[in-house]
């Protein structure tokens, strides 16, 4: 422990506990600038009292200061970026369902907790495949809790439990309660947080190809489809962004392939060619993101399909 006297009344003693490098540093400058160990640390002191009096952010962390007018907004699809001047970014994908459920009105019958696993997969495959960690994981159901609302949660549960989240922290969950429902109906919202140096947003480059891992279902045709894995899913996202090769990542939705796979031309100011025979329905809606579209170097091509057990197609180019 090092005492410290003040210099303007003597009797005054602070004790301030100080560590062995500290003490180190301030007799090395003690040495060099010839004074003692109690004046350097005095005028450090002096010196960092004054910066905090006139620049005000040594106390504070600057992400508590930053300013509504700070923050820049990026939209890509049904995601959302917000860059914050700290060199962080908030990022929120959503999804929702009608119809698709167990209640008697759904069009498309499956299990509430086969609903819940595809909400979870859509919205955060979108946060993942931008570069984001999620955080949050914030549901709303338009059913009851019991035995509706569980079930559908039991599914969002276990996607986020792929990711090493826990769910009693991550999940909120908000149900109707004060109505019967006869028409199953579901939102979800995941909130992400990520490094803006970590974005994966416009690194695609001239000559990437374009390629489609995946094919398009939609409806009655998906739980089939993943049975014989077709279809791409949460666990091919993660993978994705793990490699540096690959450039940007873009889950499918019900806008099709043709239209994603503009929407990332476009975002990078380049001109989209569409393979005219690749066998897939380019068209199509690929319903819960069953399509994840990346853009790679040709050479690398062979990489990706190593990567993944699931159809991988060539659907165009980026020139």
């Amino acid at each position: 422990m090092y005492y410290i006297r003040s210099v303007v009344d003597w009797v005054k003693v602070t004790n301030v506990r100080l560590s062995e490098k500290i003490l180190a540093d301030a007799d090395q400058l003690a040495n060099k600038h010839g004074l003692n160990r109690s004046e350097i640390i005095r005028q450090a002191l002096t010196v960092y009292l004054h910066l905090v009096e006139n620049v005000g952010t040594m106390l504070r962390p600057i992400a508590f200061q930053v300013k509504p007018g700070q923050i820049v907004y990026l939209r890509r699809g049904d995601v959302s970026i917000l860059e914050v001047p700290t060199g962080h970014a908030i990022v929120v994908g959503s999804t929702s369902s009608g119809a698709v459920g167990s209640k008697p009105m759904d069009e498309v019958k499956v299990k509430g907790r086969v609903l819940g696993k595809f909400l979870a997969r859509v919205a955060l495959m979108d946060v993942v495949a931008v570069g984001a960690f999620p955080i949050l994981l914030s549901v709303t159901l338009g059913v009851e809790k019991e035995p509706t609302g569980r079930e559908i949660l039991e599914g969002i549960r276990s996607e986020a439990v792929f990711l090493g989240l826990d769910p009693n922290q991550v999940v909120m969950e908000n149900t109707e309660d004060n109505f019967a429902t006869v028409q199953t109906g579901a939102g979800l919202t995941v909130i992400g947080f990520a490094n803006e140096a970590d974005l994966r947003l416009g690194k695609t480059l001239p000559g990437d190809l374009l390629v489609a891992v995946g094919k398009p279902k939609v409806g009655d045709e998906v739980i089939p489809a993943e049975v014989h894995g077709e279809i791409a899913d949460l666990r091919n996202v993660v993978a994705l962004s793990q490699r540096r090769y690959v450039h940007d990542i873009v889950p499918v939705g019900a806008l099709g392939i043709a239209h994603e796979a503009r929407m990332m031309a476009f975002a990078v100011g380049r001109q989209l060619q569409l393979a005219k025979t690749s066998g897939v329905d380019l068209e199509k809606s690929a319903g819960p993101a069953s399509v994840v579209l990346v853009t790679l170097d040709a050479k690398r091509l062979e990489d990706l399909n190593a990567l993944l057990q699931k159809p991988v197609t060539v659907v165009g180019e980026i020139l």
